[in-house]
């Protein structure tokens, strides 16, 4: 046992890696003269129909949803149901001036009726709950 401890006690001493004479000068040239040559890399310019390329897209995408709501908007009225209704919404501009003074003051008339009503049920209910 004793000549294997003594053995290894030799070996601590000494380093058993060693670089060759002469290894450390010039590295670095011999590194850069293996590696291949690099080309400068060309940088694009950036127009302005690149910088709005993105935007004309978003346009074009509601523009699409747009008219594809339309589209179904449409189709679903088409059965007649919803003609009805669109129908009341629309004004005759084929009505002569006095029928269209008649009606306007009828929808006057109405609606200072339809006022009164309601100012006169606002009222019962304050003075039910004062009493």
């Amino acid at each position: 046992m004793k000549k294997k401890q003594s053995h290894l006690d030799q070996l601590k001493k000494d380093n058993p890696f060693k670089v060759p004479d002469g290894y450390m000068e010039g590295l670095t040239q011999q590194i850069m003269s293996q590696l291949p040559k690099k080309e400068p890399v060309e940088v694009k310019r950036i127009t302005m129909t690149d910088r709005i390329r993105p935007w004309l897209y978003l346009a074009a995408v509601f523009a699409g949803l747009g008219l594809f709501f339309k589209a179904i908007i449409g189709i679903s009225t088409s059965d007649g149901a919803g003609a009805a209704a669109d129908s009341l919404l629309v004004h005759n501009t084929n009505m002569p001036y006095s029928s269209y003074v008649e009606t306007y003051n009828e929808d006057e008339e109405y609606l200072e009726y339809i006022e009164t009503q309601y100012a006169n049920y606002l009222l019962a209910e304050e003075w039910d709950f004062y009493e």
